[in-house]
C-alpha cells in the first residue's frame, strides 16, 4: 500500500511559559502544504521485527514509526510486523512536522475504520509528539491550543504551497528551541520561537528578514504569503 504524508505550517504561533506539567501551551494556526508531502509504502513482513527503508539513512534507525508500530501491537490493533520504505521529501528538522506526518499518516491507515480509545492516541501524541492532534484530525486548516490537543476546524481558503516557503537547510531541534525559549523569551509577535532559534542557529537570522518562521524552525513562510 502507498500513502502520502503532508507537511504542515505554522503561520503563527504563541507559546506561554512552561506550566507544572513541564510541557508548554500553545496556540497557533495550522495549515497543510498542498504540493510537499512524503510517501510510505507499507508491506507486511515475516522478519519478526519492523524494518523501515529510508533516503535519509538516519530515520532507519531513529523513527516515530516504530513508537506508533509498537504501540498499536501492545494494543493489540495489529500483530503484524511491517516493511516501511519512506520517501522523504519534506526536510527534517524544518518546523513542518515531517516525522510526526509520517508517523500519523501510517497510524491512521493500519487503524483503519477500527475505532481506537482517546487513550491510545494520546500515548501516540507523547511519543511522536503534539503535532500529532493536527494530523489525527484531517483538518486542512485549524486553530490548535492547549497543549496541541485542541483542534478547532477553521473555514478558511488559505492554501500554501512549496514555492510560498524558505527552505534553509538547517535543522533546528524542537526540544532545544523550547528550551532556549524558556532561557530568551520572544521578541516578536507572529512567532514566539523566533527569538530562540535565532539564538540557537544564528544562520537563521538573515532569513528573518524575508520570512515568517514555522514552528520551532527552520522553514520560513515569505512574507507576501503569510
Amino acid at each position: 500500500m502507498k500513502i502520502n504524508s503532508y507537511a504542515k505550517v505554522n503561520l503563527n504561533l504563541k507559546v506561554f511559559p512552561k506550566d507544572n506539567s513541564g510541557y508548554h501551551k500553545i496556540e497557533s494556526l495550522i495549515t497543510k502544504v498542498e504540493n510537499l508531502y512524503d510517501t510510505l509504502i507499507i508491506e507486511k513482513n515475516s522478519l519478526a521485527q519492523d524494518v523501515i527503508e529510508c533516503n535519509i539513512e538516519q530515520l532507519t534507525k531513529s523513527n516515530f514509526i516504530f513508537d506508533v508500530l509498537n504501540i498499536l501491537r501492545k494494543n493489540n490493533i495489529i500483530t503484524e510486523f511491517f516493511t516501511i520504505r519512506l520517501e522523504k521529501k519534506i526536510p527534517i528538522g524544518s518546523g513542518l512536522g515531517g516525522g510526526t506526518s509520517n508517523a500519523i499518516a501510517l497510524a491512521k491507515y493500519l487503524i483503519g475504520d477500527c475505532k481506537i480509545s482517546q487513550t491510545i492516541w494520546n500515548e501516540i501524541a507523547l511519543k511522536v509528539g503534539y503535532d500529532s492532534y493536527y494530523f489525527i484530525s484531517g483538518f486542512d486548516v485549524a486553530i490548535v491550543k492547549g497543549y496541541g490537543e485542541i483542534v478547532e476546524k477553521t473555514e478558511s481558503n488559505i492554501k500554501i504551497f512549496k514555492e510560498d516557503l524558505i527552505f534553509t537547510n538547517i535543522n533546528c531541534e524542537t526540544k532545544a528551541v523550547y528550551e532556549q525559549f524558556d532561557k530568551v523569551g520572544y521578541n516578536q509577535e507572529i512567532n514566539y520561537l523566533t527569538k530562540a532559534a535565532v539564538t540557537l542557529y544564528p544562520e537563521l537570522e538573515q532569513y528573518t528578514k524575508e520570512g515568517i518562521m514555522s514552528g520551532s524552525g527552520s522553514t520560513f513562510i515569505k512574507k507576501k504569503i503569510s
